[in-house]
């Protein structure tokens, strides 16, 4: 195999671009975000339902770009989750001690394990496929371009378009099924499994092993960019009028919905034919992508989202923008605060710990 490649500028771009959408998706949530107040049917909705399917792809393109990189290499390195987890640890450690020293609230243990856990389902999502990767990329290296080709084909109908057509028959349905998944007897789960970031992933390789004279250019990837937000965006809104609820229950926004994977390899492939020369601030702005993620939402619940949301749309747009960009910045400062922290403790740990912490295949 060979050494990890070097990441261009465009690439580190979109993985910017893609910690804006997920901040995005927080900013509409539907407990204290847009969703919660947005009047049904009113233009302030299709707003937020537009930027919701414009950003719903933001993870996938995460781990897309995963498997695009750590697809060519099989060395793994056993610091590199612990060194996230630390990060998780660091930032809920420090956010339960603001709130409780600075914003005097009471924070709970509950809250403790919404930082540590299911605010960050990604993280640990990551590091399973993270240490399963090397094993899949044998798999990968092992097939000739048809045999590539069958696989992921194979794959996007059992772990995508099948799983979705039972999650809208059940949907529009009303009943469970429960145990007529390829994923699991819940169903899709809504793409938060280790069964789509592996997917993505070979779909991450499959686009790297590409031809790229058989890659379409930019004006068609971007039109069928244009014609899939389209389609979500009726579709969201076609499960709100069956459901008799508001558009954001629905199917349409799931990370393993066929639309929603096909638009962040879209996103993608029109990324890497961008050329941008090598940039440092924008490598260094995006290595803050994953402090994004982590302490975004922690950010979210400061911001009177529920108030605007309700009022008037140009002052929407502006409030969105302006918490888009400023809890990017906050977080951007947090992560050069963090690494002052790191990087003396990594060095060390790193010292240590030399024997039996890396492995191959």
């Amino acid at each position: 195999m060979s050494q990890r490649p070097l990441r261009d500028s465009n690439i580190e771009l979109l993985r910017i671009l893609s910690a804006c959408g997920v901040i995005m998706l927080h900013y509409n949530s539907t407990a204290n975000g847009g969703f919660a107040s947005v009047a049904n049917g009113g233009v302030n909705q299709f707003i937020l339902v537009l930027l919701e399917t414009v950003s719903i792809c933001a993870v996938n393109v995460f781990v897309l770009i995963t498997g695009y990189f750590m697809s060519k290499y099989n060395k793994r390195d056993g610091l590199k989750p612990i060194s996230l987890l630390m990060q998780v640890v660091v930032f809920a450690a420090a956010t339960l001690l603001v709130q409780k020293l600075i914003l005097h609230q009471n924070p709970t243990i509950d809250d403790a394990f919404e930082y540590l856990f299911s605010g960050n389902w990604f993280v640990y999502v990551f590091i399973a496929l993270y240490f399963i990767s090397p094993f899949i990329n044998l798999a990968w290296d092992a097939l000739n371009s048809s045999g590539r080709k069958l696989l992921i084909g194979i794959s996007f109908v059992l772990f995508s378009i099948y799983p979705t057509a039972i999650d809208i028959l059940k949907y529009w349905s009303g009943r469970q099924l429960a145990g007529s998944s390829t994923i699991g007897i819940e169903g899709g789960q809504a793409g938060y499994t280790i069964v789509n970031f592996v997917l993505v992933y070979l779909i991450g390789a499959g686009i790297r092993s590409m031809d790229e004279k058989k890659v379409p250019d930019v004006g068609t990837l971007f039109l069928s960019y244009i014609l899939s937000v389209g389609v979500t965006i009726s579709w969201s809104y076609a499960d709100g009028l069956r459901a008799g609820m508001n558009v954001y229950d629905t199917i349409a926004w799931n990370y393993n919905n066929p639309l929603v994977i096909s638009q962040a390899a879209l996103l993608f492939m029109m990324f890497r034919k961008i050329d941008i020369k090598n940039s440092k601030v924008i490598n260094a702005v995006s290595g803050s992508t994953f402090t994004i993620y982590i302490l975004h939402q922690r950010l979210i619940g400061l911001l009177n989202i529920r108030g605007v949301a309700s009022g008037d749309a140009v002052l929407l747009v502006h409030h969105i923008i302006g918490s888009v960009i400023g809890i990017f910045f906050v977080c951007f400062i947090c992560h050069l605060l963090y690494l002052i922290i790191k990087r003396p403790v990594y060095r060390f740990v790193a010292d240590k710990w030399y024997r039996n912490r890396y492995f191959t295949t």
